[in-house]
């Protein structure tokens, strides 16, 4: 099992290994450029020496002497510099050493030498010079003084990647406590559902840390709306179940207490059929009413049209017209293609198209156009029934909702509008409730049509 982690130790962490690490970056071209300074530094001094040397015997043969006397004044200025001359005869036999002498063991000093200089090393020099008479002149410098300054740098460079290391630590860990306790604050308002004035303010938190706190927030706020529109939902489902299921009951208990004639049993089974037909509606729309939350997360879509499938689908609200003796008309102009979810669209319409025929007096007609426009698809469905008065409208696609129209009348369970509207806003369309000029309501919607291509 993998040991859990904190976010505060992972930031103060990554604080101080990137400060580190881009100070020792930073570090190296500056390194590189005293390592060069400082070899250009010794080069000079070498070549100034040789070249002093050179001149000054140019014109004769060194005595041993003068010679000496000259590199006793080289030393005394240059005191952090050691150095030690040899000396040949023009045969190749030495003729003297000079200096520090001991510094001829890390120089290969094997005649013949190349004139010129050579680096041994990071601060050593070997320069060779010719004098007159045929001498030549070998120079032996070491410069570690001016190497140490390297050394020096690298140090100081260390101990300032170092010093930046543990403040940049010190400051991570600062702001990790903070976003720690932010975010332990986060978690908390969000684990006990406390008041909004409890979570952090937008000044007292980042940018992300406050879109981390809006989207809880909306998600909580969300989960509250569907549990709240659940306990509704489920209050009244057993509500609006109760009645018919004690009709259904109550008129079969009446109806077995004696023997009947056949017609009349047929008009009892005919009563519970249709009443069982409600019932199954019913269950069908909170079937989809309860799918519909999913369906917004992951949605279904179909590319179909919309005209056909109406032709198709809506037998059942046909012969639902018949019985009550309602003249249904279906007009749609052309192929009406749609992208969205086939079963949950078209029983949204069945919704709508069977209201209009509840309401809908014998001899009335019920009517339903669909048509494209530019942007979208427009269904509309007119009646002849008793409308919906305008302070109702917008309660009217409540779940459980009816008209004051339905008072003392049988006329579904108020889901099916509730449906409707769910379904046509999940799609991303519209829908109102006004006056028909049939003389009753005018449902009007509005659907986002299949662009080209």
């Amino acid at each position: 099992m993998s040991r859990p982690w904190l976010l505060s130790r992972r930031i103060t962490l990554a604080f101080g290994l990137t400060t580190l690490v881009l100070s020792l970056l930073l570090s190296l071209p500056f390194a590189v450029l005293v390592h060069r300074s400082v070899g250009e530094e010794i080069d000079a001094l070498a070549r100034e020496e040789l070249e002093e040397t050179r001149v000054h015997f140019s014109d004769h043969a060194p005595d041993e002497a003068e010679f000496a006397e000259i590199t006793a004044e080289m030393c005394r200025l240059h005191p952090r510099n050691p150095l030690a001359w040899r000396v040949w005869r023009p045969d190749g036999e030495r003729w003297g050493d000079f200096g520090r002498e001991e510094l001829f063991a890390h120089a290969p000093l094997q005649r013949p030498l190349e004139l010129g200089l050579v680096a041994l090393g990071h601060s050593m020099r070997l320069g060779v010079v010719p004098m007159a008479g045929g001498y030549t002149a070998a120079l032996v410098l070491d410069a570690g003084d001016q190497s140490a300054r390297l050394a020096q740098f690298l140090l100081a460079a260390l101990g300032f990647a170092l010093l930046a290391t543990v403040v940049a630590t010190l400051a991570g860990g600062l702001l990790a406590r903070r976003v720690a306790r932010m975010l332990e604050t986060v978690a908390e308002c969000a684990r006990t559902e406390q008041a909004a004035e409890r979570w952090p303010a937008p000044g007292q938190a980042p940018a992300e840390i406050q879109a981390v706190v809006q989207a809880l927030q909306d998600t909580l706020r969300r989960i509250r709306e569907e549990s709240e529109g659940a306990r509704l939902l489920i209050s009244g489902t057993a509500h609006e179940l109760r009645s018919p299921l004690q009709n259904l009951m109550g008129e079969t208990q009446v109806t077995l207490l004696r023997e009947r004639e056949a017609a009349e049993y047929r008009r009892v089974l005919e009563s519970h059929l249709e009443e069982l037909g409600e019932l199954s509606r019913m269950v069908d729309n909170l079937v989809t009413l309860s799918s519909l939350g999913e369906a917004r997360r992951r949605p279904t879509l179909e590319n179909f049209d919309l005209a056909q499938e109406a032709r198709l689908r809506l037998e059942r609200e046909l012969a639902f017209a018949r019985r009550r003796g309602v003249e249904f008309q279906l007009q749609a102009e052309g192929p009406l293609l749609v992208e969205g979810d086939r079963e949950s669209l078209l029983l949204a319409l069945r919704n709508v198209v069977t209201n209009a025929i509840e309401w809908s007096p014998s001899g009335k007609r019920v009517e339903l156009s669909m048509r494209a426009r530019a942007e979208d698809l427009e269904i509309v469905v007119d009646d002849a029934g008793p409308g919906v008065p305008a302070a109702e409208r917008e309660n009217i696609f409540r779940p459980f909702q009816r008209s004051s129209a339905a008072r003392g009348r049988r006329v579904g369970f108020g889901l099916g509008l509730a449906l409707t509207h769910s379904v046509v806003t999940a799609q991303g369309g519209t829908i109102e409730v006004g006056d028909s000029p049939l003389g009753g309501a005018r449902f009007r919607i509005l659907i986002p049509a299949k662009r080209a291509g």
